[in-house]
C-alpha cells in the first residue's frame, strides 16, 4: 500500500502559488538531474526506474503549468487566454435573460395614455399595411425579432433555418416595411 503525504500549503494567495511553483521547479530540476545521472541505461530495472522518475517529472511539470495559469489569472484579474476583458464583451455575453413576470408593472401615467378604440384600430390598420407584401417567412422573422425580441440565433433555432437566412429575411422585411410605411396614408373620418 502506497502512503500519501499531505502538505498544508496555507491560504490560496498569489504568494502561496508563487512559492508552490518555486518548490515544484526545484523538484523538477532534482528529478532531471537524477535521470541524467542514471544514464546510460544497462538493465531493464534501470530503464523502469528512469521511466518512473520521468513519469513523476511530467506530473510535476503539469502542476507547474497549472500554478502558472492560476498565477497569471491572479495577477491580471482575468482568465488567461481571453483577449477581451469584462468591459469588452460581445452582445450575446452582455445579455441578461429576464423573466417577464419580474418586470415592473405599467405605471399610472402610462395607463392614462392608453389609446382609445379608434386609435387602436388605426394602429392595427397601419401595422397591417406595413406588413403587407411580406412573405410568411419574412413576417415570422420580423415578428419574432421586433415583437418578441428574440435574437437571430434563437429565431433560426425556432424556424429550423440558418442564422444568415434569418438576417437575409430581416433585411428584406425591413426594406418592405419601410416602403410600405412611406406609402401608407390613413384617412380619418
Amino acid at each position: 500500500m502506497k502512503t500519501i503525504r499531505l502538505t498544508e500549503l496555507g491560504p490560496a494567495t498569489l504568494e502561496s502559488y508563487l512559492e508552490t511553483r518555486r518548490m515544484l521547479l526545484l523538484k523538477a530540476d532534482e528529478l532531471s538531474v537524477r535521470i541524467a545521472k542514471m544514464e546510460p541505461v544497462r538493465t531493464l530495472e534501470e530503464m523502469d526506474a528512469i521511466l518512473a522518475l520521468d513519469k513523476d517529472r511530467r506530473l510535476i511539470i503539469d502542476m507547474i503549468s497549472s500554478c502558472s495559469y492560476i498565477i497569471e489569472w491572479l495577477e491580471t484579474g482575468r482568465r488567461p487566454g481571453n483577449r477581451r476583458g469584462i468591459e469588452r464583451r460581445a452582445g450575446y455575453q452582455r445579455e441578461i435573460p429576464t423573466d417577464p413576470g419580474k418586470l415592473p408593472m405599467v405605471s399610472d401615467w402610462e395607463e392614462a395614455s392608453t389609446p382609445t378604440g379608434k386609435e387602436t384600430e388605426a394602429g392595427r390598420f397601419r401595422l397591417e399595411a406595413a406588413l403587407r407584401g411580406l412573405t410568411e417567412r419574412e413576417r415570422n422573422c420580423y415578428a419574432l425579432a421586433h415583437g418578441e425580441l428574440f435574437s437571430y440565433a434563437e429565431i433560426a433555432a425556432m424556424l429550423n433555418i440558418s442564422k444568415s437566412s434569418v438576417g437575409t429575411y430581416m433585411v428584406r422585411a425591413q426594406r418592405k416595411v419601410e416602403n410600405n410605411i412611406a406609402n401608407v396614408h390613413i384617412l380619418v373620418c
